[in-house]
């Protein structure tokens, strides 16, 4: 009966994620630092944190080294479709707490104009190796300019060549706002796209890693200089913070 209860509370962990540690608490914290600082809280871990914004955002808080990390995309379980329109790239879609999720384009500008310029990126494959790629500078322009990618300072060559530097100073496009190339009507997702892109963590799903598009563009989550084109990561993660 234990071990049947302790499973059960291992499936709510990993369905749900990770507790938001100030999830009833009412104050309107803007920062990480404006959480440690009122002396309910120590722990570091996932809280809700205003950043200077109208809604929460739900941040990791790392009081050991004082970073605050706000995860802008994430796919796990390929329980959404990234196959989405303008609008919804803008606004966001899924749910970070059930694992497949897009900030949103509105809201990743709000953090970039508020600091949070640091990105890091995670990815596993099917053999469960992990990669982790750490860029010192990301930034998104103007919203009616299709809000172009800014991205530099790559710090993780002796992991893996750049693939997304491929994508600087490119408007976002999807596929009812292609770009001159049309491969977001090819390839699906939405993203930063230049004749096509090196890599694409708003593809599609494909559970078993390896795979063979329906059409002509590779279209899963791939990470050229990782596994190629036709390799589909198991997890894809990008997350923003202030240093």
């Amino acid at each position: 009966m234990r071990v049947q209860f302790l499973s059960i509370l291992f499936l709510v962990y990993v369905v749900y994620g990770k507790k938001i540690r100030n999830a009833d608490d009412k104050t309107r914290y803007n920062s990480c630092d404006d959480v440690f600082r009122s002396g309910y809280y120590n722990v570091s871990g996932s809280y809700n944190v205003f950043l200077n914004s109208t809604e929460p955002f739900q941040v990791h808080c790392d009081f050991a080294a004082g970073r605050t990390v706000v995860p802008i995309m994430q796919q796990k379980y390929g329980h959404i479709s990234f196959k989405r329109y303008f609008r919804d790239y803008v606004i966001g879609f899924g749910n970070q707490a059930l694992g497949d999720f897009w900030l949103g384009l509105a809201r990743i500008k709000t953090l970039t104009d508020n600091g949070y310029r640091v990105l890091t990126v995670t990815m596993q494959d099917c053999d469960y190796q992990i990669k982790v790629l750490r860029y010192n500078y990301f930034f998104l322009g103007p919203a009616h300019q299709r809000y172009p990618l800014h991205i530099g300072g790559y710090v993780s060559s002796h992991v893996l060549p750049d693939d997304f530097g491929y994508n600087n100073g490119m408007p976002f496009s999807t596929m009812d706002r292609p770009d001159v190339h049309s491969c977001a009507i090819y390839q699906k997702g939405g993203w930063w796209y230049n004749h096509c892109t090196l890599t694409l963590p708003t593809g599609h799903y494909y559970a078993g890693c390896y795979y063979k598009p329906s059409g002509k563009f590779y279209d899963g989550i791939y990470y050229k200089d990782w596994h190629g084109f036709g390799y589909s990561m198991k997890y894809f993660k990008m997350e923003l913070s202030n240093f």
